[in-house]
């Protein structure tokens, strides 16, 4: 087995760490569509109540119902915006991994001539 060139083993461990975020993003990607689920549950339940309560401290206090599907909204469109910037950033990286496995794949077939 022929060794890879130093620029060869960098490029791979890169590949390898792009890898690993781009794992990290689908994770992050899959919480942030867990916290929309949520909210959309939240706002469905308080749709046709009149009484609202919210958790502070481990207790339960009566809370506007008007301010509560504010702050929900909010944090919903937060979600939203934290989604295109993670989405913009996954194709960013897609497309840098499958650069760069190219670039590796010549290095290889580069250095393993004729196969």
């Amino acid at each position: 087995m022929t060794e890879l060139s130093k620029e060869a083993q960098d490029l791979l461990m890169k590949v390898q760490m792009q890898n690993q975020e781009l794992q990290e993003i689908m994770i992050q990607k899959q919480n942030r569509e867990m916290q929309k689920i949520e909210i959309e549950e939240a706002l469905k339940e308080i749709k046709d109540k009149t009484e609202i309560y919210k958790e502070i401290g481990g207790i339960l206090v009566k809370t506007d119902k008007n301010k509560i599907q504010e702050e929900l909204e909010e944090e919903k469109d937060m979600i939203s915006i934290r989604e295109k910037q993670v989405n913009a950033r996954e194709e960013k990286l897609k497309s840098e991994i499958e650069e760069n496995q190219k670039k590796l794949m010549s290095f290889i077939q580069g250095a393993n001539p004729a196969g």
